[in-house]
């Protein structure tokens, strides 16, 4: 088949294009992939771009290195290319074509021809069509793809012989080097399709065999249409809705990370009104928990930790509280996420304030530093993040990869060096993209800062100074009024002079504390004006890049995805152009980055999965249900909570995790609502919420309190459980060089497993005379009621008959009732049911 669609291709009747046909088998064939001449330093010699991403440089090796030793011109069957690629030499890559095929015809004819390279422009691809873009089949059906290339220059062509075929999964539906399908089981699978550099994608739908009894299903929302729409055409009948208990649970650990209280379990359950759900979900979206549950997450999208790596003005226990503070704060009023995201990307720190001001503001901060938290009062008043702009590798190349992951959802840390090897990236387009963050002031001591600042280098002077007459004085005072005072008391006599003196001496001592402090505190002040400022710079140096393949710079600036460069004028902070075009509603990046994530959080996985992926060869299950949440996103003006209460709302999410037999080979359909774990910190929160007992975070040296939420805490405390917990249970680090969301461990494992039914702590909470088993055995009277309320505050339901007499039995053999529901609390711990989110 393909040999009759390259003898039919316009290339086989007339002189073959360098560009359309000859560099489109290089890609076809595999010549130019990672693993062959597309390599980093390409194989035995001989370099070509990946996948093809630079044709014309391409062309240029091979006709030019070595003496053009590669081509023949006057013999073209003895050229080197055709004879390594068809065995007749020796070749590290094998045989990719025989002697007299198709392709072999067209390099051969393309070399006979005199090897011309033709101009890039007129191969520029404006659309490459799949047909059919979409299907459905039965397994051990099949049918061949047909690509068509259309061109800038007007003209179109069928390219299915020049492009390579790849299913994202082989199981349901493969795919040959010819584009001809064929389905396997029920499944769904994606179609890459590259011609040269150009991906595309077709999607084949492989239905379940047989006629499902489909159940009539009300729809809550339009998610519910398209996800019963996918689902009747895939022949999965969905799962029923999950009861109120269920539901109630569900809902409280995800919307606002807690445990639903035995209380609020009873009333729900007793609650017989039909929009007792709605009303329930708004509630929890006005929780202080469901703010904290965000600020927790989008401080790990921030990184919300690389503090004190270029300023020792900068610190971890100070800043990321200061950060999440500011993040809380903004979830508190539930800020339009464009308005949030606005005012972390263009934040400086004096936000048009003098530097005097700025000056006062950073001394009110600092001196705010202590167990009230005047500084995090202060912090979290700021109309912009400033902090984010001090992390590790947030300036330059890397701040624009991280802005690029955290607000876009693209990972471009490969082309850095190169072309993305799964994605369309190239060196280009991020250095093009870094250009517009090339302004922003790298924080940490540099060389020349006293001449490069000298507003700060002012204040900072000032601040010194103040700082040494303070010591002066101090060490006046004390050789002064302390000397006194300590002759004073050896002088005292009576009870009521040592008493007054000590009162005396006691008052000197701490104000000589504060002076203390304070003199200790001033250069700080200064140093942090001095390092950390954030701020945009004058234009000066564009965006470099080194690696092992050399050096690249540009200077232009051209927004990700985007074909034209823009001019971004002097007087005005680049990072502006950026926002402006994230708010465009036809951005394709902005509104699905959140939208996806947010999808992830309620499901365990994106619409579009991994859900920090949005690549051209990583394509939505449900397309036209990512765009309507996207659209809807928007037309209610960015609001986060809208999104939540629409998702929240659906019967999709409502429904039962228990799958029929029927929906039992379902993964990304949603014809039940899939397990997961619960995230490390809502766990640990829930085990405490179970046992009644709390975690010491011993954080007072950072003047916390010693005992808060686990989602709450701003960095890892040095409680050695709570820190097992939280490292077992895959919290991250929030690395700034890590741009991945999978940095958050979601898997599960034997040794979680293991860990939790053994730790020694765990029986300790059991135990604890405080605790709910203690308070239980005290306020409750009899043992059914005990074990109903050890039911209600553990999974959030009542126990069935049978699980209420097996535990009533196990009690009665016990040696107390404390013990007896001790081991019964320890095994509602262990079990699935409160282990995952279900």
């Amino acid at each position: 088949m393909l040999l009759i669609a390259l003898w039919a291709s316009p290339a086989a009747a007339q002189e073959p294009s360098y560009q359309r046909h000859v560099s489109a088998l290089f890609s076809r064939l595999g010549c130019n992939g990672g693993a062959c001449h597309g390599a980093v330093k390409g194989q035995n010699g001989f370099r070509l771009s990946l996948f093809g991403a630079d044709p014309t440089g391409d062309a240029e090796r091979l006709l030019r290195e070595f003496g053009g030793r590669r081509i023949d011109l006057n013999n073209p069957a003895a050229s080197l290319l055709l004879k390594k690629a068809s065995g007749q030499a020796e070749h590290g890559g094998g045989v990719r074509l025989q002697a007299g095929s198709a392709e072999y015809e067209i390099i051969r004819k393309w070399i006979a021809g005199g090897a011309k390279i033709d101009a890039e422009a007129k191969a520029h691809i404006k659309e490459l069509r799949v047909a059919p873009a979409q299907r459905a089949a039965k397994p051990g059906e099949g049918y061949s793809l047909k690509v068509e290339a259309a061109f800038v220059d007007g003209s179109s062509e069928d390219v299915t012989a020049y492009c390579s075929f790849t299913s994202l999964d082989a199981a349901a539906a493969n795919v040959d080097a010819t584009g001809q399908v064929t389905a396997r089981m029920p499944g769904e699978a994606v179609i890459i399709v590259r011609y040269r550099a150009q991906p595309a994608m077709a999607r084949i739908l492989v239905p379940r065999p047989g006629t499902a009894d489909f159940p009539e299903v009300k729809s809550h929302n339009f998610i519910d249409n398209h996800v019963l729409a996918k689902l009747k055409q895939m022949n999965l009948p969905p799962a029923g809705v999950a009861d109120d208990a269920v539901f109630l649970r569900r809902a409280c650990l995800d919307v606002a990370g807690e445990l639903p209280a035995p209380c609020e379990v009873r009333a729900f359950l007793s609650d017989a009104s039909a929009d007792k759900r709605s009303k329930k979900i708004e509630e929890l979206l006005q929780r202080p928990g469901h703010a904290a549950l965000w600020t927790m997450k989008f401080c790990d999208l921030l990184k919300a930790a690389d503090f004190g790596v270029y300023a020792d003005a900068l610190s971890l226990e100070a800043d990321a509280p200061r950060f999440q503070a500011w993040v809380r704060a903004r979830m508190d009023e539930n800020t339009p996420y464009d308005q949030f995201v606005e005012r972390i990307l263009l934040a400086t720190s004096k936000e048009g304030h003098s530097a005097d001001e700025y000056a006062k503001e950073v001394a009110a901060v600092m001196e705010g530093y202590g167990p009230e938290h005047k500084d995090l009062d202060i912090y979290r008043k700021r109309k912009t993040l400033d902090l984010y702009w001090m992390r590790r590798g947030s300036d330059s190349v890397g701040g624009a990869m991280q802005v690029a992951h955290s607000f876009l959802g693209l990972r471009l840390e490969c082309a850095q060096c190169h072309r993305h090897p799964h994605d369309i990236w190239r060196q280009e387009d991020l250095l093009d993209f870094a250009n517009f963050f090339m302004r922003v002031r790298t924080v940490g001591f540099q060389d020349q800062n006293d001449k490069r600042f000298p507003d700060m280098a002012a204040i900072k002077k000032k601040y010194d100074d103040e700082a040494k007459q303070l010591e002066v004085e101090i060490k006046k005072r004390r050789e002064g009024e302390g000397k006194k005072l300590d002759e004073a008391m050896k002088a005292a006599k009576t009870p009521e002079e040592k008493k007054t003196t000590t009162a005396k001496m006691e008052s000197f001592r701490k104000e000589m504390q504060d002076l203390d402090r304070k003199a200790k505190m001033l250069p700080e002040i200064g140093r942090r004006l001095l390092q950390a400022e954030s701020r945009v710079l004058p234009p000066g140096p564009t965006a470099k890049v080194t690696s092992t393949l050399g050096s690249k710079e540009s200077k232009t600036f051209r927004l990700l995805g985007e074909s034209e460069s823009i001019t971004a004028p002097s007087g005005r902070d680049p990072r502006e152009i950026v926002m402006a075009w994230m708010r465009k509603p036809d951005n394709p990046f902005f509104a699905r980055a959140i939208v996806n994530r947010v999808w992830a959080h309620y499901f365990g996985r994106g619409l579009i999965d991994p859900p920090d992926n949005l690549s051209a060869f990583n394509p939505a299950t449900h397309p036209e249900l990512l765009k309507e949440l996207c659209d809807g996103f928007i037309a209610n003006k960015y609001d986060l909570r809208w999104l939540h209460r629409t998702i929240l709302n659906s019967r999709t999410y409502q429904q039962a995790t228990a799958l029929s037999a029927d929906a039992a080979i379902d993964r990304v359909n949603y014809a039940s609502f899939p397990l997961r774990r619960l995230p490390a910190e809502v766990l640990l929160d829930a085990i405490n919420s179970a046992t009644g007992t709390t975690e010491k975070m011993d954080m007072k040296y950072y003047h916390w309190p010693d005992e808060m939420r686990t989602v709450e805490v701003p960095f890892s405390p040095k409680n050695p459980f709570v820190t097992f917990v939280l490292e077992t249970y895959g919290r991250p680090k929030r690395n700034a060089a890590v741009q991945c969301d999978c940095e958050r461990d979601g898997s599960a494992s034997v040794f979680q497993v293991l860990a939790l039914a053994n730790h020694p702590r765990l029986w300790e909470k059991l135990r604890d005379p405080s605790g709910r088993i203690a308070k239980l055995v005290q306020d409750v009277p009899d043992n059914p009621k005990r074990i109903e309320e050890l039911f209600l505050a553990v999974v959030s339901r009542r126990p069935s008959e049978a699980e209420r007499s097996a535990c009533l039995k196990f009690m009665s053999e016990s040696d107390s009732p404390e013990k007896g529901l001790q081991s019964v609390l320890w095994s509602l711990l262990n079990t699935r049911e409160f282990l995952l989110q279900h």
